[in-house]
Protein backbone atom coordinates (compact mmCIF):
# COMPACT_ATOMS: atom_id res chain seq x y z
CA UNK A 1 0.00 0.00 0.00
CA UNK A 2 2.79 2.55 0.71
CA UNK A 3 4.74 1.69 -2.35
CA UNK A 4 1.33 2.34 -3.96
CA UNK A 5 0.83 6.04 -2.46
CA UNK A 6 4.72 6.80 -2.93
CA UNK A 7 4.47 5.94 -6.55
CA UNK A 8 0.49 7.20 -7.15
CA UNK A 9 2.12 10.71 -6.33
CA UNK A 10 4.31 11.04 -9.16
CA UNK A 11 2.07 9.90 -11.49
CA UNK A 12 3.11 6.32 -11.59
CA UNK A 13 0.41 4.13 -11.07
CA UNK A 14 -0.39 2.49 -14.52
CA UNK A 15 0.29 -1.25 -14.68
CA UNK A 16 1.40 -0.53 -10.99
CA UNK A 17 1.41 -4.71 -9.96
CA UNK A 18 3.55 -5.35 -13.26
CA UNK A 19 5.68 -2.50 -12.73
CA UNK A 20 5.83 -3.45 -8.54
CA UNK A 21 5.88 -7.16 -9.53
CA UNK A 22 9.36 -6.09 -11.75
CA UNK A 23 10.97 -4.30 -9.20
CA UNK A 24 10.03 -7.09 -6.33
CA UNK A 25 11.79 -9.31 -9.02
CA UNK A 26 14.93 -7.41 -9.18
CA UNK A 27 15.98 -7.72 -5.54
CA UNK A 28 15.78 -11.73 -5.89
CA UNK A 29 18.95 -12.64 -7.32
CA UNK A 30 22.77 -10.60 -7.79
CA UNK A 31 21.40 -8.48 -10.75
CA UNK A 32 19.72 -5.93 -8.39
CA UNK A 33 22.42 -6.14 -6.10
CA UNK A 34 26.12 -4.86 -5.84
CA UNK A 35 28.71 -6.86 -3.97
CA UNK A 36 32.08 -4.69 -3.19
CA UNK A 37 34.74 -6.53 -4.96
CA UNK A 38 36.36 -8.10 -1.29
CA UNK A 39 33.60 -9.56 0.14
CA UNK A 40 34.48 -12.69 -1.35
CA UNK A 41 38.51 -12.87 -0.68
CA UNK A 42 37.46 -11.63 2.82
CA UNK A 43 34.40 -14.48 3.53
CA UNK A 44 36.45 -16.97 2.32
CA UNK A 45 39.42 -15.90 4.73
CA UNK A 46 37.48 -15.69 7.67
CA UNK A 47 36.26 -18.94 7.05
CA UNK A 48 39.76 -20.35 6.63
CA UNK A 49 40.21 -19.05 10.36
CA UNK A 50 37.60 -21.19 11.50
CA UNK A 51 34.97 -18.51 11.93
CA UNK A 52 31.14 -19.19 12.26
CA UNK A 53 29.35 -16.37 10.07
CA UNK A 54 26.30 -15.26 10.19
CA UNK A 55 23.52 -12.55 8.76
CA UNK A 56 21.27 -10.88 10.24
CA UNK A 57 18.88 -9.01 7.96
CA UNK A 58 15.94 -7.37 7.69
CA UNK A 59 15.56 -8.54 4.31
CA UNK A 60 13.00 -11.17 3.40
CA UNK A 61 13.46 -14.71 2.11
CA UNK A 62 14.70 -13.36 -1.43
CA UNK A 63 18.18 -12.96 0.52
CA UNK A 64 18.74 -16.55 0.09
CA UNK A 65 18.17 -16.71 -3.90
CA UNK A 66 20.47 -13.48 -3.37
CA UNK A 67 23.29 -15.26 -2.26
CA UNK A 68 23.06 -18.23 -4.37
CA UNK A 69 23.51 -15.93 -7.56
CA UNK A 70 26.10 -14.04 -6.01
CA UNK A 71 27.98 -17.19 -4.88
CA UNK A 72 28.60 -16.56 -1.52
CA UNK A 73 25.72 -18.23 0.69
CA UNK A 74 27.88 -21.25 1.49
CA UNK A 75 30.10 -19.48 3.46
CA UNK A 76 27.33 -18.16 6.54
CA UNK A 77 26.70 -20.94 8.92
CA UNK A 78 23.29 -18.95 9.95
CA UNK A 79 21.14 -16.45 8.13
CA UNK A 80 18.61 -14.94 10.46
CA UNK A 81 15.96 -13.14 9.00
CA UNK A 82 13.27 -10.77 11.07
CA UNK A 83 10.90 -12.35 8.80
CA UNK A 84 11.23 -15.86 10.02
CA UNK A 85 12.37 -14.87 13.44
CA UNK A 86 9.62 -12.03 13.94
CA UNK A 87 11.54 -9.17 15.72
CA UNK A 88 13.32 -6.87 13.08
CA UNK A 89 16.07 -4.35 13.28
CA UNK A 90 17.24 -2.44 15.99
CA UNK A 91 15.31 -4.96 18.41
CA UNK A 92 17.92 -6.50 20.82
CA UNK A 93 15.72 -9.92 19.99
CA UNK A 94 17.03 -10.65 16.37
CA UNK A 95 20.49 -10.45 17.65
CA UNK A 96 19.63 -12.90 19.90
CA UNK A 97 18.30 -15.37 17.42
CA UNK A 98 20.98 -14.58 15.52
CA UNK A 99 23.30 -15.82 18.42
CA UNK A 100 21.55 -18.78 19.16
CA UNK A 101 21.57 -20.03 15.43
CA UNK A 102 25.20 -19.75 15.55
CA UNK A 103 25.35 -21.60 18.39
CA UNK A 104 28.14 -19.33 19.92
CA UNK A 105 27.73 -17.08 23.21
CA UNK A 106 27.02 -13.36 22.45
CA UNK A 107 30.37 -12.30 23.86
CA UNK A 108 32.23 -14.25 21.01
CA UNK A 109 30.33 -12.52 18.09
CA UNK A 110 31.55 -9.30 16.03
CA UNK A 111 28.74 -8.08 14.55
CA UNK A 112 29.39 -5.85 11.72
CA UNK A 113 26.96 -3.14 10.42
CA UNK A 114 26.64 -0.46 8.51
CA UNK A 115 24.43 1.13 10.35
CA UNK A 116 25.29 2.44 14.09
CA UNK A 117 21.62 2.75 15.05
CA UNK A 118 20.28 -0.40 13.26
CA UNK A 119 23.09 -2.38 13.95
CA UNK A 120 26.02 -1.40 15.66
CA UNK A 121 24.12 -0.14 18.29
CA UNK A 122 21.49 -2.55 19.16
CA UNK A 123 24.46 -5.37 18.63
CA UNK A 124 26.28 -4.09 21.25
CA UNK A 125 22.97 -3.86 23.73
CA UNK A 126 22.50 -7.38 22.84
CA UNK A 127 26.37 -8.26 24.78
CA UNK A 128 27.69 -8.72 20.81
CA UNK A 129 31.01 -6.93 20.43
CA UNK A 130 30.74 -4.54 16.86
CA UNK A 131 31.95 -2.79 14.09
CA UNK A 132 30.31 -0.29 12.49
CA UNK A 133 31.30 -0.93 8.20
CA UNK A 134 31.32 3.10 7.12
CA UNK A 135 32.73 3.30 3.50
CA UNK A 136 32.35 6.94 2.93
CA UNK A 137 32.82 8.34 6.83
CA UNK A 138 29.20 9.19 7.15
CA UNK A 139 29.23 8.58 10.25
CA UNK A 140 32.03 10.40 11.49
CA UNK A 141 30.40 11.74 14.33
CA UNK A 142 30.04 8.40 16.23
CA UNK A 143 33.54 7.95 16.83
CA UNK A 144 32.06 6.13 20.00
CA UNK A 145 31.81 2.96 17.65
CA UNK A 146 34.56 0.81 16.34
CA UNK A 147 35.01 1.69 13.11
CA UNK A 148 36.12 0.35 9.47
CA UNK A 149 36.03 1.27 5.84
CA UNK A 150 36.49 -1.93 3.75
CA UNK A 151 35.77 -5.42 4.89
CA UNK A 152 39.45 -5.95 4.43
CA UNK A 153 39.95 -4.55 7.97
CA UNK A 154 38.24 -7.59 8.98
CA UNK A 155 41.29 -10.01 9.43
CA UNK A 156 43.19 -7.62 11.78
CA UNK A 157 40.17 -7.13 14.20
CA UNK A 158 39.29 -11.13 14.53
CA UNK A 159 43.07 -12.46 14.37
CA UNK A 160 44.59 -9.58 16.89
Amino acid sequence: DIVYRVFSEVGMVENFDEFFDRVYDTFRNAGGWMMFPETPDVLEHLKNLGLKLGIISNFDTRIYSVLDSLGIRHFFDAITLSSEVGFSKPDRRLFESAVRALGVRAPSVLMVGDNPDDDVEPAMQAGLAAVLLDRSNRYAAKSHLRRISSLKELVPEVTS
